[in-house]
């Protein structure tokens, strides 16, 4: 019945509205038509007020369909999110089993890297005790192998010295036989020389022959030699180049 009153109020509201459009038109092209006041007023009312109470009428209607089928879809949305809560709380259970016993798996492995660190400390620490002993030692070896140095150095120094006077005293003695000696080889030289014996004996006892290195700057050698054994039979040696 509602819906009845609402389709025909709606319908006369609709018929006043054409009437009156239809009257405006009318008057805009200048066609003299009579407007019935006594017609459009009542349909114009009487419509709206048609419409108004068959649509108060009809609402609580359309309003409980529609709860309905918002309820209906509420419960189908909270029976689902009861499903995937229960299936999240049994997943929250596993997750939270298997992490406490990765937490406890954890813990006993730490525990175990923990004991290990500890004896590795322990261990480095030994190793540098022994460390700082053996560094102590080459410490103390190295001051006593600097002190042998030194005296090492000291003891050099006095043996070039001994050397050295000790060339000073040969050189001394061998120029003085050399002074000695100068007449009685001066007549072997020259009587070598006269033979033909070109190999020049030094006052050092090295031998130069002819083409060697030291030959020509040997002016003034101490014997004269045929041949090279006799050099090697007098004495003599033949120069390191």
């Amino acid at each position: 019945m509602s819906n009845v009153m609402f389709v025909l109020g709606f319908l006369a509201f609709l018929l006043a509205l054409g009437y009156g459009f239809f009257h405006l038109i009318c008057k805009a092209v200048k066609k003299e038509k009579r407007f019935s006041k006594r017609l459009f007023w009542p349909l114009l009312i009487g419509g709206l007020a048609l419409t108004l109470i068959g649509a108060s009428f009809a609402k609580p209607d359309i309003s409980a369909k529609k709860s309905d089928e918002k309820y209906s879809a509420l419960d189908t949305a909270y029976q689902k999110l009861s499903k995937e809560h229960a299936a999240l709380e049994k997943k929250y259970e596993n997750i939270s089993t298997e992490a406490k016993k990765e937490k406890a798996e954890a813990e006993a492995s730490n525990e175990n890297k923990f004991s290990k660190l500890n004896n590795e400390i322990d261990e480095l620490k030994k190793t540098n005790k022994s460390l700082k002993s053996e560094n102590k030692k080459l410490q103390d070896s190295q001051k006593r192998l600097e002190k042998n140095n030194k005296t090492l150095k000291a003891e050099n120094k006095t043996i070039q010295r001994q050397k050295e006077e000790t060339k000073t005293a040969e050189a001394a003695e061998t120029a003085q036989g050399a002074a000695h000696s100068s007449g009685g080889s001066s007549d072997t030289k020259a009587a070598d020389t006269a033979q033909g014996c070109s190999i020049k004996g030094s006052r050092n006892g090295i031998y130069h022959t002819p083409g060697s290195t030291y030959y020509d700057r040997t002016t003034d050698p101490v014997r004269m030699f045929c041949s090279v054994e006799e050099a090697q039979a007098a004495g003599y040696r033949p120069p390191k180049r």
